[in-house]
């Protein structure tokens, strides 16, 4: 299957809720499948591995649209990162719209991980 970029920002920007739903990774398997590949779901901290199985590459620099971050997970019990999904004009989408790349005020403050993946 081809890749669409344009549908699986669409898809991730259409179903974006206000706030997080704490589905993250669930949410963007599912806007990679609108946008034409397989990829097995995993908890987002893990996602990298089903993106890699999926034909994503890891990339440096500026993202461009659909390209997708993982964001290390935060220190302590239960905690399992973050994905989301770049439009291309600025914004970030995962299970919902987010205000920057960081998905909340703990993770702006911690500043993690992140590690870009892009299918060419």
């Amino acid at each position: 299957m081809s890749w669409n970029k344009h549908e699986a920002v669409s898809y991730a920007r259409s179903h974006a809720l206000t706030h997080t739903g704490h589905y993250c990774a669930r949410a963007i398997a599912a806007a990679i499948r609108a946008g034409g590949l397989k990829i097995e779901g995993a908890n987002a901290k893990d996602f990298w591995r089903s993106l890699e199985k999926a034909g994503f590459t890891k990339v440096y620099g500026t993202p461009i649209e659909g390209d997708i971050a993982v964001i290390d997970a935060l220190p302590g019990p239960n905690q399992y990162g973050h994905v989301c999904i770049y439009d291309g004009a600025g914004t970030w989408y995962s299970d919902f719209k987010q205000r920057t790349l960081y998905p909340g005020p703990t993770y702006r403050q911690l500043q993690p991980a992140i590690t870009l993946y892009r299918h060419y």
